[in-house]
């Protein structure tokens, strides 16, 4: 009987902390995962980061935020077509999720040889001409790098799993 309340106790004891750890925890399909460790082996954490802030792991290529944002990397096609250096429709990158991930890692990689590692998280965001009319205490302090941040630190925490 003792052995059965202590294990109750245990139990409502430890239910809060592992609920609030899973509210906390996105909740990914299969899909999204797959996305998602596609980007980081493709461009690292930072890449997942923005393809899961973006899009959710491409699993909403049509931004309500913004009508110009394409695919799981939310560029724009004209910065998809600039990174590319030819014509990208932006049908094409809500499409064709792999293609659209890869322009988003050539456009990081840009913002990154321009402005660095960190300041291009917010370059990435606020497009290459407005990035270079801000200083470098700008680009360190915008929303969107925080928000990164907390994306990275989420994907971090996720379960391990053979999904």
């Amino acid at each position: 009987m003792k052995l059965a309340a202590v294990l109750i106790l245990l139990v409502v004891l430890l239910l809060p902390i592992s609920a609030a750890n899973s509210a906390r925890l996105p909740s990914l399909t299969t899909i999204q995962k797959h996305m998602l460790v596609k980007a980081d082996f493709i461009g690292g954490p930072r890449l997942a980061a923005i393809i899961y802030q973006e899009s959710s792991a491409c699993y909403q290529v049509h931004s309500d935020l913004d009508p110009l944002a394409c695919g799981c990397g939310g560029t724009h096609a004209a910065t998809a077509s600039y990174v590319v250096g030819s014509e990208v429709a932006c049908e094409f990158l809500n499409i064709d999720w792999d293609f659209s991930i890869r322009v988003a890692n050539l456009y990081l990689a840009k913002c990154t040889e321009l402005f660095g590692y960190i300041p291009a998280l917010s370059c990435y965001n606020v497009g290459i001409p407005k990035a270079k009319t801000m200083t470098l205490k700008q680009l360190l302090n915008t929303d969107y790098l925080q928000t990164i941040e907390h994306r990275m630190s989420e994907l971090r925490r996720l379960p391990k799993d053979t999904e």
